[in-house]
């Protein structure tokens, strides 16, 4: 059995600043396993380990279950729209936990009404009060955003009357007005009234591995989970819409 030798994060020196422009060929892809990412790998897929048992032991099973560790992680949905209720019902489930769940009347989410209307959709599966899902008004004096300070104020509102805000869906590149929601100002709000915030960049999230689109995810490290389609821009088959989250 080999054991790895390298020290932690050894491998993020190695990677480039960027995507590629042009494609690598194959070849050079596997050059870059045997190089730079077997070294790191203590191979205990190996009938040489005492602990062996065979599973995940093909090539797309262990790269799979190497992108997935950690305390965060990624699995892949059919929709943007399965990202939002997978995401809106584990942090229901957190809050009510803590709450208690004759506390569900009282869960207010929050987004701007440039939203797409998936987030209301599970709203009504996840049992969420319609009147507890706050679509604020954005228009073209913040070029269709959220407002940070409008956001605020709502929240403030809803805790001075019992409610419990828990959710924050921001939007990269909304489907009406391709706005893009402030997500470092808004993220800052949700983390310090202890609310799970969701980014949804269905179509638009793909265009910031881009350099210059980049600013455009400014502040997205506030995010508790996040999703992305690559069967839009990225051209890949559909069914592939990338879900990310902080913690398992």
């Amino acid at each position: 059995m080999y054991v790895t030798k390298t020290a932690p994060g050894y491998l993020r020196n190695l990677l480039p600043n960027s995507a590629p422009n042009q494609p690598d060929s194959f070849q050079h892809v596997l050059d870059d396993i045997q190089a730079k990412i077997l070294p790191g790998v203590t191979h205990w897929q190996s009938p040489n380990y005492f602990a062996y048992y065979p599973s995940n032991s093909s090539v797309a099973g262990f790269l799979g279950e190497m992108l997935s560790a950690g305390q965060g992680g990624g699995v892949i949905q059919g929709t943007a729209s399965e990202d939002v209720l997978v995401v809106l019902l584990a942090a229901r489930d957190n809050v009510l936990r803590r709450a208690g769940k004759d506390a569900l009347e009282k869960l207010v989410v929050y987004a701007s009404d440039q939203t797409h209307s998936a987030l209301q959709k599970a709203c009504q599966i996840a049992g969420i009060h319609p009147e507890n899902c706050r679509l604020l008004k954005a228009n073209s004096s913040t070029n269709y955003e959220l407002s940070p300070e409008l956001l605020s104020e709502t929240i403030s509102h809803d805790l001075t009357i019992g409610l419990i805000p828990f959710f924050l869906c921001a939007t990269v590149g909304t489907t009406s007005s391709t706005a893009v929601d402030p997500l470092l100002s808004i993220g800052k709000i949700a983390k310090s009234n202890g609310m799970w915030f969701h980014v949804d960049a269905a179509y638009a999230g793909s265009a910031c591995v881009c350099p210059e689109f980049r600013h455009y995810m400014d502040g997205v490290e506030e995010a508790d989970s996040f999703n992305m389609n690559a069967h839009k821009w990225f051209l890949t088959n559909f069914d592939c819409s990338a879900l990310w989250v902080k913690f398992h």
